[in-house]
């Protein structure tokens, strides 16, 4: 990355100011950065360990590099990718099913090119280190082929190939071509959560039948910490009766508020004043086509408590 770096400045008072701009360089693109790592991680406290990282690099470079974002953005996503591979060993040994934690992080976060549907970050799953980051850069800031064979140290056509893999593998259809096609399925799937949330709450069994795709699926988390459903529950009827049990057994302390994570469309459940799961969905614009329920403690802990 040495077409990135300067000759460092001489003198106290041009150091300082140097670490100062250098601050305020980063401080401007952290959002981004808590961003992309957050897609290739899926999780907020990896994300933070990771731009925190790249943060202590750029620090220790002392104001020698020459374009900070372009900088900064690289070695983020080459910290993430180490740290996918070692995750991927953890989640192997996992309990039960793992979902991504929902992003909590800056609103700014949610100006991209075209973020990635919730969906989207639980299939990235089936994607190796090199082929979720090449996507997540590609997809998330639009980032041209040539600079992201900068990234990644691969040719602009490999990574071309590396772009086109991926895609096949999550699926074209589950990812949103244009900006304006993400608003108009952000502004279907908010009515369907929205439904959803209003009919749970109100234990309609047939209305929630009603909003399913009939091979609906249901993913639960719980980390091995709390109580949670240990395999994908397939059929909207199976689904039903399972989501009525939880609510049945939450009892009248039970509060859904709806939330967005990454402008994406979700609900949180209260359980009195505690943040007890994070409901998210896929759907195909007429019926939800997959329930997430989000319930380790430790993807929760950054949901603010009821008041």
């Amino acid at each position: 990355m040495n077409q990135h770096r300067r000759p460092p400045a001489s003198g106290n008072a041009a150091g300082d100011a140097i670490a100062d701009d250098g601050a305020a360089a980063f401080l401007a693109v952290r959002p981004r950065l808590l961003a992309i790592a957050h897609r290739m991680l899926g999780t907020m406290g990896d994300a933070e360990d990771v731009v925190q990282d790249a943060f202590l690099r750029f620090h220790a470079a002392g104001g020698t590099i020459d374009s900070p974002q372009a900088w900064l953005v690289t070695v983020t996503s080459r910290l993430a990718i180490d740290r996918l591979r070692a995750a991927r060993r953890e989640r192997a040994a996992y309990d039960g099913p793992w979902l991504p934690e929902p992003w909590t992080g800056p609103d700014d976060g949610d100006a991209f090119a075209g973020d990635l549907p919730y969906a989207v970050l639980v299939l990235m799953e089936r994607l190796g280190p090199v082929e979720r980051c090449a996507f997540v850069l590609r997809e998330l800031i639009d980032m041209p082929y040539a600079r992201l064979a900068e990234v990644l140290g691969r040719s602009e056509a490999a990574c071309r190939q590396i772009v086109a893999r991926a895609r096949r593998r999550l699926g074209d259809g589950q990812i949103p071509a244009a900006p304006g096609d993400v608003l108009a399925r952000r502004r279907r799937h908010e009515r369907l959560m929205e439904e959803f949330r209003l009919a749970l709450a109100a234990g309609d069994a047939e209305r929630l039948i009603g909003l399913l795709a009939p091979d609906a699926t249901i993913t639960s988390d719980g980390g091995g910490k709390v109580l949670a459903a240990r395999n994908i529950v397939r059929g909207a009827g199976r689904i039903v009766r399972l989501v009525l049990g939880v609510a049945r057994k939450l009892g009248r302390g039970r509060i859904e508020r709806p939330a967005r994570f990454a402008g994406e469309a979700g609900f949180v459940t209260y359980d009195g004043e505690r943040p007890v799961r994070i409901v998210m969905a896929a759907s195909d614009g007429e019926r939800i086509t997959a329930v997430y329920f989000v319930l380790n403690p430790d993807k929760l802990v950054r949901i603010p408590t009821e008041s």
